[in-house]
């Protein structure tokens, strides 16, 4: 699709915005995680694709706290699926949700309080199998086959992961990546041995690969049979699925805690939007997809009082916790509401200038 120079402008600031919120924030001291993958993010290209070739979607989200209280999956992540969900259903679109058990609970939440059944944003619930190797996982490699030859998996133009957490390296992984000279094969596999390869990990290093469902199989399988659809990645560390097109060494030399090349994700998409917060980062490509198609009207609802009344609804009826605090608090990754809600009025405004 043929972005104007000014819907380019516009879009280009909300990537900004995503990705560098501390003129907006009260804690103006705050480290963005983020910062490295910035020069991959392509919002522009991201809403582009989905705005000229979307008519069915799937959207996939969920990084589950194992350690919270109660275990739960985070605040990060359903909140923009969401959102992300209801505005390309307004706009015509085919869309569905996809997680696994332990979100599932918090995406029903969400459709509850947005007034949406699931016959209009039908949700999919991925299984789990605990099993380091991917090859050794005959139930997920099954339902992936199946998903795609069913009525829901059939015919998709986008696969969208916001915050879905996916696994890190593996040898064959690292050395096909698309980089500027020679892979620094030596350090990787200092940082990286074998034993901690093909992991899903938090960005605490804690290993929750059994409590993950083996979403990145979708694209794997897609790329296996050339099915014609393309993937959009979000996030916000670099341990979520769609930062495998950011090469390993980034992480490494740019790592401010030297966890980052431990939990780095392998899985590349089309498109990957980096933010501060994986959120902020569905609420601007849904602003930006809105725009395109010339329809703001969802962006009309999106308040601070509808929007903080979804995230209570969900920390609530979901559980839900947030990923940072660990705990059930009005907050999206140790990010007070007030500040959180910050940005998306911010894109919202972008949006209506």
């Amino acid at each position: 699709m043929e972005i104007s120079k000014t819907l380019g402008d516009k879009i280009l600031m909300m990537e900004e915005v995503i990705n560098f919120p501390t003129s907006l924030l009260s804690h103006r001291n705050d480290h963005w995680e983020n910062l490295p993958m910035v020069p991959y993010s392509n919002l522009p290209g991201a809403v582009s694709s989905l705005a000229e070739r979307g008519q069915k979607v799937m959207i996939i989200t969920g990084f589950y706290i194992p350690a919270g209280d109660p275990p739960a999956t985070e605040t990060d992540g359903p909140p923009g699926a969401l959102i992300l969900a209801e505005g390309l259903k307004d706009l015509g679109i085919e869309v569905s949700l996809l997680s696994d058990e332990y979100t599932l609970p918090v995406l029903k939440a969400g459709l509850k309080i947005l007034e949406l059944s699931e016959k209009e944003i039908p949700l999919i619930s991925f299984p789990l199998e605990h099993s380091d190797l991917d090859q050794a996982c005959p139930l997920s490699h099954r339902f992936v086959e199946e998903l795609f030859n069913s009525p829901l998996g059939q015919d998709l133009t986008h696969l969208i992961y916001i915050e879905r957490v996916g696994p890190n390296h593996t040898l064959e992984s690292f050395l096909s990546q698309k980089r500027n000279g020679s892979p620094p094969l030596k350090t990787f596999e200092s940082i990286l041995p074998p034993s901690i390869r093909n992991r899903c990990f938090n960005a605490r290093l804690e290993d929750i690969s059994r409590f993950t469902a083996k979403t990145h199989l979708l694209i794997e399988f897609q790329k296996k049979q050339n099915l014609p659809f393309e993937t959009i990645g979000i996030g916000d560390r670099g341990n979520e699925i769609g930062a495998g097109k950011i090469p390993w060494e980034v992480f490494q030399k740019h790592s401010t805690t030297y966890r980052e090349p431990v939990f780095c994700c392998r899985v590349e998409t089309d498109y990957f939007i980096s933010c501060g917060v994986s959120n902020w980062g569905g609420y601007a490509l849904m602003a930006g997809v809105a725009l395109a198609k010339k329809n703001l009207t969802l962006l009309e609802k999106v308040t601070p009082e509808q929007e903080g009344m979804v995230l209570d609804y969900l920390i609530h009826h979901g559980p839900a916790v947030d990923g940072i605090t660990r705990r059930q608090d009005h907050s999206v990754d140790g990010i007070g509401f007030k500040d959180y809600i910050k940005v998306i009025e911010r894109i919202k405004e972008i949006a209506f200038e």
